[in-house]
Formats: C-alpha cells, sequence, structure tokens
C-alpha cells in the first residue's frame, strides 16, 4: 500500500505541475482540438511517469532505506542521514510492539480514507448515469437523417450521452437545427471518451482540487470545439449566440453529458467571435518540452528504486535439483569451482579469474538452472573468495561451503525469508557506531567501501570483512572494527529450515 500511495503522490504532483503550466501558456488559446489533446496527454503522462526510470544527474544516489534483507548487494549513500521511519521509531523509549501497532494504525486509517474517498467517487458518478438513464425512459426515442434523439417533454437543457442526443421537446420543435447540429458535434469528435478518462481520473485522483478544475477545463474545451464546428455548418453566428444566452440559465448535472449550456456565457461568446487560431501556440507548445523533463527527472523512478532481480522463489525457476546439505554428499552439483590454497580449479584444471568469469557466463547461457558451488579449503583468505564471486558477477545460483561441513552459504537474494538485523535499524546501530570515532566526521568524508559478512543459519555474523576498501585508512580501520561488532541477526529461511547467507553493503559518500 506504501507504494501506491508514493504512486499517488507522483502522479498528483506530475499532473498539477503540467496542468498549471497549462492554463498559463493555453488557457485563452483558440487551438481548441491542440488544448484537448494536450489535457489528455497530461493525464496519460503523468500516470506513466512514475514508471519509467528517470536519469540520474548525479553520481551520488541516495537510497531511502537500509534493506539488506532484499538483495545480495545494498547500496547504502550519505550514511549519517539515511534512516527509516521505522528505526527512527523504534529508537525511542516505547516498547517495538506498541510503535509498530502505531504504524499499522496510521497506514490503515490512510488507506481507509482514500478507499472511502474512491467509494464516494464512485456513487456520485453511479447516480449522475443513474439520472441520464432515468431520463432516458421518460423519453420519445426517435432517428432523424440517421441521429439518435432522445425526446422528453421536461425543459431540461440539450445534452449528448453517448451516441444520443437528450432535447426537450420545446427546443425540439424550435431550436431543433442549432442545438442537434452542436451536440452531434460533440459525438462525431468523441467527446464522451475524454469524459470518461477525465471521470476515472477524478475518482483516483479524487483528493487533488485541481482534478475538478481540470475537467470543468475540458468541458469549456469541448463547447469551444462544438461551437466552432457549429458555426462552420453554416448556423447564423447571430441568432446562434442569442440562443446561447437564452439557454444559459440552465445547470449542468451530468458528469458525462456535454450540455448545450455548459460553460460560462462570457467566456464562450468571446470564443465563437475570435476569428483565428494564434502563431504563438507553437512557442508555447515548445515551452512545455522542458517542463515534461523536469517532471520526468523529478517523479520519474530513479535508479535506486529500480526492481531488483534476485534469484528467489518468486521470479526465478529454481535449478533442476534441490541440495541436499550433508556431508560428503557435495559431489551432487555439477558446476563446482574449487577455491585451493594453490590456485582456483574448475574440474581440475587450475583456471584464472578471467577463465572463470568466461565459464561462468557459459553456464548462465546454457539456460539449465543448475547450482555452482564454490568448494573453499580451510584457511582460505577471505578475499580470494571475493574474487571469484566477483568474476562471477553475481548473476548465477552460487553456494558456498568447506569440503567437511554441512553448512551451505546461500545468496542473501536465494533464500525464502532473509536474515533480519535485530538491534531496530541497521543505519541506526550504524550511526551510533559512527559516534565511538568522533576524530573522523563520517558525513563529510568522500569515500566509498563494500563490506562483507555472513550471517550464519544460528544468526551469528561470521567472516565480516572489507571487500574493497576506501582510499582512508583511518575509515578503513574504523570499519573494521564495526564489522567486528555487529550482533546476532534473525537467521534466514529456505525450505522452512535457517540456513547461512552471504551478504554484501556498499557504503558511499560522497560531497
Amino acid at each position: 500500500m506504501n507504494n501506491l500511495f508514493i504512486l499517488l503522490i507522483k502522479s498528483t504532483a506530475s499532473l498539477s505541475i503540467l496542468y498549471v503550466a497549462f492554463r498559463v501558456l493555453m488557457r485563452n488559446e483558440t487551438y481548441f482540438k491542440l488544448s484537448r489533446y494536450l489535457l489528455i496527454l497530461f493525464v496519460l503522462i503523468s500516470v506513466i511517469i512514475p514508471f519509467l526510470q528517470s536519469p540520474i544527474l548525479t553520481s551520488s544516489i541516495t537510497k531511502s532505506e537500509l534493506n539488506i534483507a532484499n538483495q545480495d548487494i545494498t547500496s547504502i549513500n550519505e550514511p549519517l542521514q539515511l534512516f527509516r521511519s521505522t528505526d527512527i521509531t523504534q529508537s525511542s523509549a516505547a516498547p517495538p510492539e506498541t510503535i509498530q501497532a502505531k504504524h499499522i494504525s496510521t497506514t490503515s486509517i490512510l488507506k481507509n480514507l482514500y478507499l472511502f474517498g474512491v467509494l464516494v467517487m464512485l456513487g456520485i458518478l453511479a447516480h449522475s448515469i443513474i439520472s441520464v438513464l432515468l431520463l432516458f425512459r421518460k423519453a420519445t426515442r426517435t432517428t432523424v437523417d440517421g441521429i439518435h434523439l432522445m425526446i422528453i417533454c421536461d425543459d431540461i437543457p440539450a445534452f449528448s450521452f453517448g451516441h444520443y442526443i437528450l432535447i426537450s421537446q420545446h427546443d425540439f420543435e424550435t431550436n431543433s437545427e442549432a442545438i442537434i447540429t452542436h451536440e452531434l458535434s460533440h459525438i462525431r469528435m468523441r467527446h464522451f471518451i475524454d469524459l470518461i478518462i477525465m471521470e476515472i481520473v477524478k475518482i483516483v485522483f479524487w483528493f487533488n482540487p485541481l482534478v475538478y478544475r481540470m475537467a470543468r477545463d475540458l468541458k469549456e474545451i469541448h463547447e469551444f470545439q462544438a461551437d466552432q464546428h457549429t458555426l462552420q455548418l453554416g448556423i447564423d453566428a447571430t441568432q446562434y449566440q442569442l440562443l446561447i444566452i437564452r439557454k444559459s440559465v440552465g445547470h449542468q448535472k451530468f458528469a458525462l453529458a456535454n450540455s448545450f449550456n455548459h460553460c460560462q456565457i462570457k467566456k464562450r461568446i468571446t470564443m465563437i467571435n475570435k476569428q483565428k487560431i494564434s502563431t504563438a501556440w507553437r512557442w508555447k507548445v515548445a515551452i512545455f518540452l522542458p517542463v515534461l523533463g523536469l517532471v520526468f527527472m523529478a517523479f520519474g523512478k530513479k535508479a535506486d528504486e529500480a526492481p531488483v532481480q534476485h534469484n528467489t522463489a518468486e521470479n526465478t525457476i529454481y535449478p533442476v535439483y534441490e541440495i541436499q546439505a550433508q556431508t560428503g554428499q557435495y559431489d551432487q552439483f555439477k558446476r563446482t569451482i574449487e577455491i585451493k590454497k594453490d590456485g582456483n580449479y574448475i574440474d581440475a584444471k587450475l583456471c584464472s579469474l578471467q577463465e572463470i568469469a568466461k565459464k561462468g557466463k557459459e553456464w548462465y547461457n546454457s539456460g539449465n538452472n543448475d547450482w555452482i558451488f564454490l568448494s573453499v579449503d580451510e584457511s582460505i583468505p577471505l578475499s580470494r573468495i571475493d574474487e571469484v564471486r566477483e568474476a562471477l558477477d553475481h548473476s548465477y545460483w552460487i553456494v558456498q561451503s568447506t569440503p567437511n561441513s554441512d553448512d551451505l552459504i546461500y545468496f542473501a537474494g536465494d533464500v525464502n525469508e532473509t536474515a533480519k538485523f535485530t538491534q531496530g535499524g541497521l543505519s541506526i546501530w550504524m550511526k551510533n557506531q559512527y559516534k565511538k570515532y568522533p576524530d573522523i566526521d563520517f558525513e563529510k568524508s568522500e569515500y566509498e567501501i563494500l563490506l562483507s559478512f555472513i550471517v550464519g543459519k544460528n544468526g551469528k555474523v561470521r567472516d565480516a570483512h572489507i571487500a574493497k576498501s576506501s582510499a582512508s585508512n583511518e575509515i578503513n580501520t574504523a570499519y573494521e572494527k564495526i564489522l567486528a561488532q555487529i550482533p546476532d541477526w534473525e537467521p534466514a529461511k529456505r525450505g522452512g529450515l535457517n540456513v547461512s547467507v552471504y551478504n554484501k553493503i556498499i557504503l558511499t559518500q560522497h560531497q
């Protein structure tokens, strides 16, 4: 639900900015066809923009959440300023259970409030449609020159609804030519489709007051178009304007109907008397291009928001066989890389890291979802293991163990339930660790460092080390000490059993 709220906020902001730009630039233009298409286009763009990945303008990407539970590599930028709202709340004196309940309650209230608004808007739309259908039941249906007319005895303003025109008996007998020509223009220009789109937008974005103004502007443009088209068909302009004045006392009632008397009379007559389209529309439309670009960069999906593909049960087919983590049974693996003291071996052949990378791509491109097993000798430096994993580029099903151990180590993304940090937020915990090093300004220093550790199936952290050092020796030393202090985690699970997972964290700080 949180993701839905974010999408709604981004779409609302995009729509509001584009609509304000439209009001400033196109409000008084007589190029009605262009104005109509721009409004509909802005609606569609505003819905699509949050799903499109925007370009990265700077090398520093700020992540809003520290979450190594969902990915093999977690990138943390500006670590002193990155805290989840739940982390900050849980650091207070109140018990975590109470705080979590409040959080859920707030989300539930927002969700229910939004859904209530949606239901209200649906009810309003349903009432409007039912009102039109009831009028249709009272009307006499006839066809004149292929036009579907619904003639009613009640004295109500004429309007078009879908492919039908509802007109009062009085108007049909006295002003039928002008009114029917006008309403037929709405039908032929398919204005009904625009109204359906705007009603959907009003339902989804009911909380945005600008949406209602936009819907009203679109209906005005429809009237301007219909007036223009009616006069082009030979209706006398003077008599037509007098008819508009006489009919201006009515009220617009129906959401999906284009009524003859909709729109302010003064503006409608002003638009009728404007002779031609201004040439200024070209440069005005050109201004929308940078506005669209800015909206796209501001509210498009950021690179760090793009979904990360993992080898999880939800989005990847499991390998053709399941692993049996029992001592002496690692010969089940068809693809094994042996990391020994004197080098790395594939099929008893000594291989360089480049050869391992090439072989890994061959395995991957073969289409067979087989596991790659890293058989690591005892006392192998952790840097050697990091090199092999990096050569494989983290794109494969990889497990790791020593020949005489039954403890298989998975990637964090290759398990059903990821390991969870049990001491509140990891970012908050690390921030507190920074306080132990007052001589180092972690916030203003510029560095990038890659940390690696294994969360065992007992929840204990082991093999914690710096996989890639920063340029600062004092920062490296500080993080080595911080890694040594990482508390226990809640173990990851695969197939309902606790398993060990291999995690990496990238910490980046830019000036």
